[in-house]
């Protein structure tokens, strides 16, 4: 493999992508969101963690990183200004199209670093279709629903302070982006239990005679009003850097992994 002055391909020249191609190696998409965290977290925190976690892991690894695509499937945000929000079928063909345009120039070896909850279905969806059409196995990693599993040890009671806007995304924005965070804005919420429904925590509803909660699809500010839920009053850049250790020390596992169980894949283009 030629020595490798980046591992972002938006960085490279089209010569230095054309070296790479013959060594297949792994190519990590980042996809992020432009939506609200509440009022002391900027709205593209997504993006800049997914995009963060690729890098870092692409560098530890081997791998290599595309452009990060900063819009994503965010509806349930849009009464909050500031949040971009794009349909999720229109998520589907941008990655449809991104990916489509990788394996025909023969990069075979593909893994979403998605960083929100609303592209998910959208990633599977082009995922599952690129494995029929062109039986690429494509992989996923998600860093925010890692942090949620692999920190629950530095806290006394997680279920109380993780959430949107909660930790650990407070934490690891203080650790990784702290001139974004605005701590003189962080608070928690309280659900509004003025509506029609009583909420539980972000789209569940409290259903009476029973102790699971129901799903409603409202808008996001019908629940909580400034957008945060859990407490972000507890987070620390240490905890964020604990976080970052633990979230990319797994993804670069998990591209090794992946790359091991797909090196026989075939990196000639398709037609």
């Amino acid at each position: 493999m030629p020595d490798r002055r980046t591992v972002e391909l938006g960085r490279m020249s089209w010569q230095e992508i054309a070296e790479i191609v013959p060594d297949n190696p792994v190519i990590l998409i980042p996809v992020g969101a432009v939506e609200q965290h509440g009022p002391h977290m900027p709205t593209n925190g997504d993006s800049m963690i997914a995009e963060h976690v690729a890098r870092h892991a692409a560098e530890a690894s081997g791998a290599f990183v595309a452009p990060v695509l900063n819009y994503g499937a965010s509806l349930q945000f849009r009464g909050f200004p500031g949040t971009v929000s794009i349909q999720p079928h229109t998520l589907e063909l941008l990655l449809r199209d991104i990916c489509g345009e990788l394996v025909r120039q023969g990069f075979r070896r593909l893994i979403f670093v998605n960083n929100h909850g609303g592209n998910q279905q959208p990633c599977e969806q082009v995922a599952r279709d690129l494995r029929r059409e062109h039986g690429v196995v494509v992989g996923s990693i998600y860093p925010w629903n890692l942090g949620y599993a692999l920190m629950r040890d530095t806290y006394d009671d997680p279920t109380t302070v993780y959430g949107h806007g909660g930790e650990p995304e407070t934490s690891t924005m203080l650790a990784l982006f702290p001139e974004d965070v605005r701590i003189d804005l962080m608070s928690g919420s309280e659900p509004n239990r003025s509506g029609r429904f009583t909420p539980r925590k972000a789209m569940s509803v409290d259903i009476e005679g029973q102790d699971i909660g129901g799903t409603v699809y409202l808008d996001y500010e019908e629940f909580y009003p400034n957008g945060v839920t859990g407490d972000p009053s507890l987070g620390t850049a240490e905890r964020g850097r604990i976080w970052a250790e633990r979230v990319i020390g797994y993804a670069v596992d998990f591209i090794t992994t992946y790359a091991r169980a797909t090196a026989t894949a075939d990196p000639s283009p398709s037609a």
